[in-house]
């Protein structure tokens, strides 16, 4: 891992910064305000994260890429929102919805942009077994208290560890996609682990710090410069004519209904 990728913004187009600068300010201010958590109009506040990344997100300069990504923070947003709302009976499930929709659109963009398995790098095969083994011994963990969810969780977990294996493969700027496609593993294991197992010390920021910085590495692996990039992106304009749940920090343990996890209310 080279020194630059502590500079993701700097690899992203010129006008794509500020809004993933934005994106960073909001996702630290949501985990500032866990203090006060839960509060009115939290659902608002959690989904600027998401609004700001997809803002940036419109100034991908691949066209098909730009569509997947919009897709997947559009998700993602609105499963920020769904489990931002406890008083919804169905929020939990809804929220695990919209997430498996967002994973299967990251998916899709990186499986598009693949390497061969000889020009992947040897941490990344290494990241990808890990990431089935322990998505394999996560369901193992959670199956006691998972219930009714048996079945929807065990999709989710595969089409998570699939958007994570994608990721390692893709052939896109820098490690950002990789690290971020990790770091969202574990905070929807951590998720899984408040939900099904038991509480976890500082779950709501642990769990929405890894979310946050998920996305905003995600967001700049797709973002950033490859090489041809911008000679495909402007033969194509030429070509066209120019053109336990994220819990948000209620008190955990209830039942499970409120498991303390921060991307959830």
């Amino acid at each position: 891992m080279t020194s630059n990728f502590f500079q993701p913004a700097a690899a992203l187009p010129r006008e794509a910064r500020r809004f993933w600068w934005l994106a960073a300010a909001a996702g630290a201010a949501y985990a500032v305000s866990l203090r006060g958590a839960p509060y009115p109009d939290q659902a608002v506040a959690k989904v600027f994260l998401c609004v700001m990344l997809l803002f940036a997100a419109l100034y991908h300069r691949e066209h098909r890429e730009r569509v997947w990504l919009c897709a997947a923070l559009v998700f993602s947003g609105a499963g920020d929102v769904l489990l931002a709302l406890p008083a919804m009976a169905q929020g939990f499930v809804l929220g695990l919805g919209a997430f498996l929709l967002a994973h299967l659109a990251y998916f899709v963009l990186f499986w598009r942009v693949r390497r061969r398995w000889s020009q992947v790098p040897a941490w990344h095969r290494v990241a990808i077994v890990l990431v089935w083994i322990t998505a394999a011994l996560a369901y193992v963990m959670y199956w006691p208290g998972m219930g009714e969810l048996k079945a929807p969780v065990a999709c989710y977990v595969i089409v998570l560890a699939m958007m994570a294996s994608a990721a390692l493969l893709a052939d896109v700027g820098g490690e950002w996609a990789a690290v971020g496609a990790l770091l969202f593993t574990v905070s929807d294991a951590l998720i899984g682990t408040t939900r099904f197992v038991g509480s976890v010390p500082a779950q709501e920021y642990a769990i929405w710090i890894l979310y946050g910085l998920a996305q905003l590495l995600l967001t700049a692996g797709i973002l950033a410069k490859r090489p041809g990039t911008d000679v495909r992106a402007s033969g194509a304009n030429s070509g066209s004519g120019g053109s336990g749940e994220r819990g948000d920090g209620g008190e955990g343990g209830e039942g499970g209904e409120k498991s303390g996890d921060a991307r959830c209310a």
